[in-house]
């Protein structure tokens, strides 16, 4: 059995291209994303508190576009994304993946898996 999951937004761990932007450009994958944010796996990586715009499109073909702050970062690795200011419609949108995303998972689980 699992422990509770302690995040306020549940996570997805779907692959989704993800171009991030501060002063240069990077492009990595998505490793989770969730309503309040976005776990990101790429070789440019910022400091924490270091302000970044991004955008990435979901499988749907909807592109989401934004602000985020970086909240904890491995150098060369990974990084953690904040939302600050998404549209209402784009959180809308990546709230329906995320749920969709989530009943794909558990249909896939074993019968009495917890």
């Amino acid at each position: 059995m699992q422990p509770p999951e302690k995040r306020r937004a549940p996570r997805k761990h779907p692959r989704v291209p993800l171009i991030t932007q501060v002063q240069a450009s990077g492009i990595g994958r998505t490793e989770n994303i969730s309503m309040g944010g976005m776990l990101v796996v790429t070789y440019e990586t910022f400091e924490p508190e270091t302000e970044v715009t991004f955008r990435f499109n979901l499988p749907s073909g909807r592109t989401i576009q934004g602000r985020g702050m970086v909240v904890h970062s491995q150098p060369k690795l990974r990084m953690g994304i904040q939302f600050l200011d998404l549209k209402e419609d784009d959180l809308k949108a990546i709230e329906q993946f995320v749920q969709q995303a989530c009943e794909e998972v558990r249909a896939r689980e074993p019968s009495g898996a917890t």
